[in-house]
């Protein structure tokens, strides 16, 4: 889900962070500098302009966006990247990255919504959206990470303008 949002916000889909890492110009220098890995060091570009982008408009240590350095998702997402660099074969999820379509990611995202009704999200305050709160010992638990990684990534797929979706850190 990380991986599909940062996606989302290149230039070809919604420029959110000004990336164009898969369009002609990024396949071309990736892929001349990195025949095998290009698709990775995309993703990991991508992550780190997501991540760039909302620190700067959500720089608060008591919320937690899809790209922050103090939970494990996006870092696990950019662990996954850098391992698939070295497998024989890499994961197909990064040739469907490359081609994916703006209804695709969405319809994607969408599928992954945990069963449980999520929170309803708040109206945005500028450039930052509320769509829920989490506990902070909850933030290391792969299970209740879950449904907290879709429910943000679920966010993304409406917005038009772009917002920081965020969770509230309570606790």
């Amino acid at each position: 889900m990380v991986l599909c949002v940062a996606r989302l916000g290149e230039v070809d889909h919604r420029g959110w962070w000004g990336t164009n890492l898969y369009g002609a110009a990024g396949r071309v220098v990736l892929h001349q500098r990195l025949p095998r890995t290009w698709r990775m060091a995309a993703v990991e570009l991508d992550l780190a302009a997501a991540a760039n982008r909302h620190n700067e408009i959500l720089d608060r240590h008591n919320a937690v966006h899809l790209f922050s350095d103090n939970w494990p998702p996006r870092r696990w997402a950019g662990a996954w990247a850098a391992e698939q660099k070295t497998a024989t074969l890499p994961d197909e999820f990064f040739e469907w990255l490359e081609t994916v379509s703006i209804v695709d990611v969405k319809d994607h995202l969408k599928t992954e919504r945990p069963e449980r009704k999520l929170a309803a999200a708040t109206k945005p305050n500028g450039q930052i959206l509320r769509v829920g709160f989490i506990s902070r010992d909850h933030l290391e638990s792969s299970a209740r990470l879950e449904p907290a990684v879709a429910q943000l990534a679920v966010a993304y797929t409406d917005l038009g303008d772009f917002a920081v979706p965020y969770l509230e850190v309570t606790g």
